[in-house]
């Protein structure tokens, strides 16, 4: 920081320091010598004297010096030189972030870190001039906070401001700025961001560089250091569920305490009503894994919330997820029009259908719509010789969307290349033509575990005369295993990482599977397996849609309704109904429902039709909001150095000393009061000089 001068001109003044070292040098007086009997201690005294003398009159001088460079150094207007700034101009365009994100829920020294912020904006609003124009707004970004403002409607902005539930990042906040900034011709811009500097939302590796013309400035509030526990995620790890089935639902929280703690309660509440409570323990640097063991209750969607008990940071305490219990399981049965293949067809639906009304089956010759193929939990391909390219898609489409497909070739293994094809798999090359036997069962596989009391010893495997000659896959898993190596039965994840690829290795018209003992509780199985629970949970800003899979008789009717609604559950006594109407599209996945930006609350919510629910789904904040680990300054400093970034100035001076910062760093400190009391300092000193100076030596 340097000094500027308002009068420059007036510093030739100090010029006029040479009048009083002249009228010095002018009043130097020389002694007369006198004789005297005896002068040696005259001579002595004369000696002392003189030299007394000699260093009051240079004090004086230097006195007078100081008075008169005081006055003239004053009147030439000193001022702390304020930013520099590319496009000076006398009007500032001041714009005011201030951070209601989440985390500014945690407490500081004073309260919580909001009002801190708030407190911090409102002084430095009040340290701009009135003609000034603001632009204030938060991590909302909502509509309202895209204008200048005047100084009064700043300040009764900032009071209005609450905790938030989004986490914008910094660049995007950047970029409110400076879209606000194009709109303040003649103004030069400054920008104030005052916020917890919290790391995940401030990743200067994500970052562009600021835009050199606007003044940065960084006012941060700091936050006690309390440890932070949260949920991270909740899922179930097993099939669809079904009514009254034993469920188990996996929760993984997260926190960044430094010392272990044992028994914190955890609870779960399914629609509203509690269904299973709990514990867990927390270990430092670790995540815990707990399960919340319950019931699946009748047919339909359900709304599950998993809560546990942490202050002061509350806001991440509680995951919303909404799944489907569903009726049964639908299976597709897409077979071939020719008749060679009846007998296996019929084979097939037998077994299905051995398992109702838990499994329902649906036979067709061709695929329905994407969308309605989508409702459907199994897809079986029984002996196609000649699928479409667009048949096959569908059928990629349905995996990755996370259904199943079991793959049954014809004797001929026709249509088999072009299927395995889309789904990435390696074409098999024909059949190789050998009569074998079944050499071993993957019993502790999820597929089979469980299908008997106990494993076989003796068992009369399935025999076969032919088996698919192809290459398996590294990350395929064979759960049955010809006595040539082969693969008879295996499984592979969908491209996605989704769904799965069920596929057999022989024919169903030959050898004699059909009538073995493991082919109803492979097939029954695999329809078990086939889907598991849709688990629709999003995070709140980032998610803006939902896609459904529809039945045939919704399916049917989605055109003529237009009353979808999308409504919050479990509403809180201090906050108001929410329902909106979302953009309803059909796409080649399902019906989206969009609902863009207009929920801004996390918790849970249900799509509904003619009043119907339809759907749940959780909204809930950021995970990444849950970590308060934050800049220090100095810190954030060598970080945007490092970068080859402007200094951003960060200032960590209390709210009562932001004006200060503003009148020296931005309007420019005065200094001409400092100067006249140094002269007025100055006339003290020539005073005691001259009239106390002999006093000192009496």
């Amino acid at each position: 920081m340097r000094i500027v001068w308002g009068r420059p001109d007036i510093l030739w003044g100090l010029f006029a320091l040479a009048v009083p070292i002249a009228l010095h040098l002018l009043q130097l007086r020389r002694y007369r010598r006198v004789a005297f009997s005896n002068v040696s201690f005259l001579r002595d005294v004369q000696k002392e004297t003189q030299s007394r003398h000699r260093l009051r009159n240079l004090l004086v001088l230097l006195a007078r010096l100081i008075t008169f460079a005081a006055l003239i150094l004053a009147f030439a207007d000193p001022m702390w030189a304020p930013e520099e700034n590319p496009n000076p101009s006398t009007r500032q365009a001041v714009s005011v972030y201030i951070d209601t994100s989440p985390s500014m829920m945690a407490a500081g020294e004073t309260g919580p870190l909001i009002q801190d912020a708030k407190q911090k904006a409102t002084t430095l609003v009040e340290a701009f001039s009135e003609t000034d124009k603001f632009h204030v707004f938060t991590s909302e970004f909502e509509g309202q906070d895209q204008r200048f403002l005047t100084q009064t409607e700043a300040l009764e902005r900032i009071a209005s401001a609450q905790l938030s539930h989004h986490a914008p990042d910094l660049d995007a906040v950047i970029q409110r700025s400076m879209d606000q900034f194009r709109r303040s011709e003649g103004a030069t811009p400054r920008a104030f961001w005052i916020t917890d500097l919290q790391k995940s939302s401030h990743d200067l590796q994500t970052m562009n560089q600021p835009d050199t013309s606007v003044a940065w400035h960084v006012i941060p509030v700091e936050g006690n250091d309390v440890p932070n526990v949260w949920i991270d995620s909740v899922w179930f790890n097993a099939p669809l569920a079904l009514p009254d089935q034993a469920a188990a639902l996996h929760v993984r929280i997260e926190h960044d305490a430094r010392e272990g703690v044992d028994g914190l309660p955890l609870a779960l509440r399914v629609d509203g009503v509690t269904a299973a409570l709990g514990s867990f323990n927390l270990v430092p640097g670790l995540a815990t894994d707990t399960i919340l063991r319950f019931t699946h209750g009748a047919s339909g969607p359900h709304m599950l919330t998993v809560e546990l008990e942490d202050a002061p940071v509350r806001f991440d305490d509680t995951h919303h997820m909404g799944y489907d219990v569903q009726k049964g399981i639908d299976v597709f049965h897409w077979t071939d029009g020719n008749a060679p293949f009846r007998k296996a067809t019929q084979l097939v639906e037998q077994a299905f259908e051995s398992a109702r009304p838990l499994i329902k089956v649906e036979q067709g010759t061709s695929l329905p719509s994407p969308q309605v193929l989508a409702s459907f939990d199994l897809l079986v391909t029984n002996g196609i010789t000649k699928p479409s390219l667009g048949a096959c898609a569908l059928v990629e489409q349905f995996v990755s969307g996370g259904g199943s497909v079991l793959v049954i070739p014809d004797s001929a293994a026709q249509g088999l290349e072009v299927l395995f094809s889309t789904l990435s798999l390696d074409p098999p090359v024909g059949w190789m033509k050998e009569s074998g036997q079944v050499s071993q069962v993957r019993w502790t596989h999820p597929l089979y575990r469980g299908v008997f009391r106990a494993v076989p010893s003796r068992v009369d495997w399935p025999e076969y005369d032919r088996i698919l000659n192809r290459r398996i896959k590294s990350e395929e898993e064979v759960l049955i295993e010809a006595n040539n190596g082969a693969a008879y039965l295996s499984q592979i994840q969908g491209t996605s990482g989704r769904g799965t690829v069920y596929l057999l290795g022989t024919n169903l018209e030959t050898g004699n599977l059909t009538r073995h003992g493991l082919f109803v509780p492979t097939l029954l199985r695999i329809a078990e397996s086939a889907r598991l629970t849709e688990e629709r949970r999003y995070l709140l800003g980032r998610d803006l849609s939902l896609t459904l899979a529809l039945n045939q008789e919704l399916n049917s009717e989605r055109e003529a309704s237009v009353s979808w609604s999308v409504i919050q559950l479990d509403i809180p006594p201090d906050q108001t109904s929410v329902k909106v109407v979302p953009e309803v599209r059909t796409t080649p996945d399902g019906l989206r429902l969009s609902w863009g930006n207009t929920l801004t609350v996390p918790g849970p919510y249900a799509a509904q039709q003619n009043d119907l629910t339809i759907a749940t789904f959780g909204l809930n904040p950021r995970a990444s909001e849950s970590k308060l680990a934050s800049w220090l300054p100095d810190e954030w400093t060598q970080e945007l150095i490092s970068f080859g970034w402007k200094n951003i100035p960060v200032w960590t001076q209390p709210s009562e000393q932001l004006a200060k910062m503003v009148e020296r760093h931005i309007a420019g400190e005065r200094l001409a009061w400092y100067f006249f009391l140094a002269a007025m300092l100055g006339l003290a000193l020539e005073t005691l000089l001259l009239k106390r100076w002999n006093n000192l030596f009496s």
